[in-house]
């Protein structure tokens, strides 16, 4: 039976145990998230040592389309870096998610688990965004494990897996189901508590899927409307004990809106803002783009460009940054098409497995297809892949999306 079994070869429950507390606790220190995906990594290798390969399936092409895309992603980055002479020392996130996919290999092709280990991976999962939003609660997004604006994008990631982890169990128990639901509730407050905006979009991606998951299965009143006031009264509710899960994601968004609109008053006073920074930095990279195009300016060249446009405009703000906050206006500015292209072998790579999956794993396709639209998303205004955190997560979230969906869906067939 497809990586559910109990056998000598299969994944030792004290070794299961440590990724387990290491998932719970990741999103409290970065740290403790890079050895959670090192022991992902490591298991998945003594799995292809260990285990005995499987049947060719859908879950292992896709996982092997998502090692190809990695590959093509860290090609295509090397030119630039060795052509700009660039340092790899703060430029991880390619090499995180190459050995992230490698081992994600192992995990799917040679690893065994038993129902019980892939239960708790589930109940882990849910934790870990209790934790963030414990977090959160006592002390805030200025005190996030890392950059909050990653930290948000980071936990939106987990919540699409255990949103898609929670209609996959619409044959548990009622208590279960709740559980599994709660993680998704307090997982979208953990990112709106983070004020990380560009991650807002996961309370757009957690409606869009709840219709369609009922438009799809038929909608039957009765039972909907019964839900619908459950989960109105359990809203009302927390938001009665934490009044902060309205009044400070309404003051973000209210505040975007109103720097938006002081774009029409005097440079220094519009630019001196969140939005109006973004803006700023986004029109004068892509304005040196087209001389440039190819292999970009490389980073040096950019983090001078953003000191001199500062400087034109008297804006302390802009000089104390070193990124343009959109990382595909900074890729094709920093490293050209072919950092361009490094950066779209991700999107292109999830995109490929959500659709060679969405036939025989439906689950796990929609579990990749939101971290697929959260990622594409989040990097509109932030350059995630310059903290080490981000692309760490987002790795841990691909390979659950495989190891718990994947196997949730095949423990149907046994």
């Amino acid at each position: 039976m497809p990586l559910i079994e109990t056998n000598s070869k299969g994944v030792k429950n004290w070794q299961w145990s440590a990724v387990l507390l290491l998932l719970v606790l990741a999103p409290l220190n970065s740290k403790l998230a890079g050895a959670c995906w090192l022991a992902l990594f490591l298991i998945g290798v003594w799995s292809f040592k260990r285990g005995s390969a499987q049947e060719s399936t859908a879950e292992f092409s896709a996982a092997k389309g998502w090692v190809f895309a990695c590959l093509a992603a860290l090609a295509l980055r090397t030119v630039t870096q060795f052509y700009w002479g660039d340092s790899w020392g703060e430029r991880h996130a390619e090499f995180r998610l190459l050995f992230g996919a490698l081992g994600l290999l192992g995990l799917v092709h040679y690893a065994r688990f038993t129902s019980v280990q892939l239960t708790r991976l589930g109940y882990a999962l849910v934790l870990a965004l209790w934790a963030g939003f414990g977090w959160m609660l006592v002390f805030g997004a200025a005190l996030a494990p890392t950059n909050q604006i990653p930290w948000g994008a980071s936990m939106s990631l987990l919540v699409c897996v255990v949103l898609a982890l929670t209609f996959s169990t619409s044959s548990q128990r009622l208590p279960v189901r709740l559980f599994y639901a709660s993680g998704v509730v307090v997982g979208v407050c953990a990112v709106l508590l983070s004020q990380a905006r560009g991650s807002y979009g996961i309370v757009l991606w957690v409606a869009g899927v709840v219709l369609w998951h009922y438009a799809r299965s038929g909608i039957r009143w009765p039972a909907l409307a019964s839900r619908v006031m459950v989960a109105v009264i359990a809203i009302t509710l927390l938001v009665q004990i934490f009044p902060q899960l309205i009044s400070i994601p309404a003051q973000r968004v209210q505040l975007a809106m109103k720097e938006f609109s002081a774009m029409d008053s005097s440079k220094e006073v519009s630019i001196d803002t969140s939005v109006g920074i973004r803006l700023y930095l986004w029109k004068r990279a892509i304005e040196k783009v087209p001389d440039h195009l190819v292999l970009g300016v490389g980073r040096e060249e950019r983090m001078a460009s953003i000191q001199r446009w500062g400087v034109e405009v008297n804006s302390t703000a802009v000089q104390r940054l070193g990124h343009v906050h959109n990382n595909y206006i900074e890729e094709l500015f920093d490293q050209g098409l072919f950092g361009l292209a490094s950066f779209l072998s991700y999107l292109v790579g999830l995109g490929c497995m959500v659709m060679r999956l969405r036939k025989e794993q439906k689950m796990a396709a929609l579990g990749i297809a939101g971290v697929f639209f959260m990622h594409a998303t989040s990097s509109l205004t932030n350059v995630n892949f310059a903290h080490n955190y981000y692309p760490t997560m987002l790795s841990v979230a691909v390979s659950l999306s495989f190891i718990i969906l994947i196997n949730k869906s095949n423990r149907g067939k046994e």
